[in-house]
């Protein structure tokens, strides 16, 4: 199949407009008053530079034309089926008798379809929510795993451990509550997990630059998933014998079952990405011996594995765990003596996964301690819910001050009350001790999950990364590259403790950034801008319909075994809730890369340049390029064209600070 293209060079480029006179999209198919509220043709815009050049050309005056991708994220998005690649030509083509707008409400919502879905985002990994939610609802569940696997390489394990902010942000809670995006995720996931049928992503051709990582967490898995899809070789280094980070030995298997994980792994395994286990960043593997060996770009997805210390008389006692270590030994099969009586200190995912495991082991007694109250808590709503209905107590604005012992093993907590004051540097109030209500709580063991932090005696000398005074590392908020150039981060190892998805996300950007970097292009050039949201919609012509609720165990079933307190949806649960979507935008609109599909607000359908599809199926060239008095507009095969480019254009291309800019797919 070929794969037709427009260049435009802006070398010969005049700015007299007659292509746009000319254009028969402009004119004929689409009503740009209505579709474009700021008169901007979009057809035929290059990228604005305010150099001057034509002066009577107002900033963002010109567009970039359908790029017509080898791989089009808007043919995977669109849940009507009508965008297609036209198998003769590579020309990408929206069938303007099978769309429907995204189930646009005529002359109420359509002026909003342009926009962003505030699911998408508010997605740390900006997934196209709204057209994987729309897939499941025509029942094309392939499909919409397929979308979801476009930003996110573990959509089964975010449909479990994701706090979905997603939901917190969509339009329908407005009406009634929010769409159970999370769980729809879950569903069309979970059918991807026979390893028979398993959906693996194609990889593009092989590209010169090995590429790094460190860590096999959610960033650094996420980070060697993109890149893999780009064609780069990576390995990934990790200090454990087991793969996974935090999923496989932080969070217990009656939330994510390791046989779930271990099957997300092997797809990246599957893209060819190398995997090598026991292996420590800084003291077995350092950069400065990659470097050496050829290595281009590195990527630090440590996480966050050490436990922070109270720095409380007693906490070397016996029978006082850290979160994490003891979270550790369980997922490692160990069964540590914890009595019947047990007290975990914090209020994050750490402490309820910590506290709900010894239930589970047979601590009958055991009970959460947390300085602040339920609304300053930064575990998911999920975890704080199935805890209370397990039956565990939670003392509230109860801090400890000290382990008491007896023969080298922890016997007691001393706590004092707590009450709110002013809030803190973190936006919380802070918790401040009341005088006189000191008393003791009796205790067989402790855990203390009040925190993790970053373990970097792996910089070694030959590293330029600077810390933050959080103790993380310094990397561009955009960009995610540290100080030194060739190095890159994210995840906890950058935020600090957060979610599965944010991590997710740092890797995703951290991949872009990588590949430009290897390619020797901007880093931050359309990146980092505001999202325009899609929130105004009639409420009235919307029908409150109940949201799904997820199906669990038993709270007396579930305290005496680590099988999966959640069940998920069944296939009916999930296509109804998923048809409570409002579809805010247009789902082809949030996928595309260029931002060069238009929304027609009349006839309430997508649309965008086809290359003049009738004309070029009869050899004919499109008529912007028959009509151009300084053919400044080249069409042809895709290859063709770029090396044509490259040929006569090679100085421009080589220093994009100059005048013009040759625009190629």
């Amino acid at each position: 199949m070929k794969q037709l293209s427009l260049m435009i060079d802006l070398n010969r480029c005049i700015g007299c407009r007659t292509c746009i006179v000319a254009c028969r999209n402009h004119h004929e198919i689409i009503d740009h008053t209505s579709a474009m509220p700021n008169e901007i043709p979009y057809y035929l815009r290059v990228e604005s530079r305010s150099w001057g050049t034509f002066p009577d050309l107002a900033v963002d005056s010109w567009v970039v034309p359908c790029q017509h991708c080898s791989e089009p994220n808007c043919v995977a998005a669109c849940p009507e089926g009508a965008i297609s690649k036209d198998p003769q030509t590579g020309i990408v083509n929206i069938d303007k008798d099978t769309c429907d707008g995204c189930a646009a409400v005529e002359g109420a919502v359509t002026a909003s379809k342009q926009l962003t879905s505030p699911c998408k985002a508010n997605c740390p990994a900006h997934m196209n929510v709204q057209g994987y939610v729309r897939l499941v609802a025509k029942r094309k569940f392939k499909e919409a795993l397929a979308l979801m696997k476009e930003d996110n390489p573990f959509p089964a394990i975010c449909g479990r451990v994701c706090d979905h902010p997603c939901e917190d942000y969509c339009n329908r809670g407005e009406i009634d509550a929010p769409v159970a995006i999370n769980m729809i995720k879950r569903f069309a996931a979970d059918l991807d997990l026979n390893a028979e049928t398993r959906y693996v992503p194609e990889v593009k051709a092989k590209k010169a630059g090995r590429v790094a990582v460190f860590g096999s967490g959610p960033a650094g898995l996420s980070c060697a998933y993109f890149l893999a899809r780009k064609g780069y070789p990576v390995t990934v280094f990790e200090k454990a014998n087991v793969l996974g980070g935090m999923l496989t030995t932080g969070i217990p298997s009656y939330r994510l079952p390791k046989n779930l994980v271990e099957a997300e792994i092997q797809v990246i395994r599957e893209m060819g990405v190398e995997m090598k286990t026991e292996v420590e960043f800084g003291k077995d593997m350092t950069v400065e011996m990659l470097r050496n060996d050829g290595y281009k770009a590195f990527f630090i997805g440590i996480g966050t594995q050490e436990c922070k210390e109270m720095d409380a008389e007693g906490e070397d006692l016996e029978g006082v765990f850290p979160g994490i270590d003891f979270l550790n030994r369980i997922n490692s099969g160990e069964n540590p003596d914890l009595g019947k009586r047990v007290a975990v200190i914090g209020g994050g995912n750490t402490a309820f996964d910590a506290v709900r495991t010894a239930r589970r082991l047979g601590a009958a007694e055991a009970c959460l301690i947390y300085r602040r109250t339920v609304d300053e808590m930064l575990a998911n709503n999920d975890e704080i819910h199935e805890a209370q209905a397990e039956g565990i107590p939670i003392h509230l604005l109860t801090q400890p001050v000290r382990f008491i012992g007896s023969d080298g093993r922890v016997t007691a907590v001393e706590c004092v009350k707590m009450e709110l004051g002013e809030p803190d540097e973190s936006g919380r109030r802070a918790p401040e001790p009341v005088s006189g209500s000191e008393f003791t709580m009796e205790v067989d063991a402790v855990i203390n999950a009040l925190g993790q932090e970053s373990d970097w005696a792996c910089l070694t000398p030959e590293c330029a990364c600077q810390l933050t005074e959080w103790g993380t590392i310094q990397v561009d908020p955009v960009t995610f590259q540290s100080d030194d150039a060739d190095i890159f981060a994210g995840g906890d190892a950058v935020t600090g403790p957060r979610t599965v998805i944010e991590a997710i996300a740092g890797g995703k950007e951290a991949a872009i950034s990588i590949d430009r970097f290897i390619q020797g292009v901007s880093l931050h050039e359309g990146r980092g801008g505001d999202i325009a949201l899609a929130s105004e919609f009639p409420k009235e012509k919307y029908h409150p319909a109940p949201r799904a609720e997820m199906p669990v165990l038993k709270p007396e079933d579930r305290v005496t075994s680590f099988e999966e307190v959640q069940s998920g949806l069944t296939e009916e649960m999930a296509v109804e809730e998923a048809k409570r979507c409002l579809s805010c935008g247009s789902a082809c609109i949030q996928s595309c890369p260029y931002d060069v599909i238009q929304f027609d607000l009349k006839t309430g359908i997508s649309h965008k340049c086809n290359l003049c599809l009738d004309r070029t199926h009869v050899n004919k060239r499109p008529i912007c390029v028959e009509v151009c008095m300084t053919d400044a507009i080249t069409f042809g095969e895709y290859s063709l064209v770029k090396q044509w480019a490259l040929d006569e254009g090679r100085a421009i291309m080589e220093d994009l600070s100059k005048e013009s800019v040759l625009y190629v797919k």
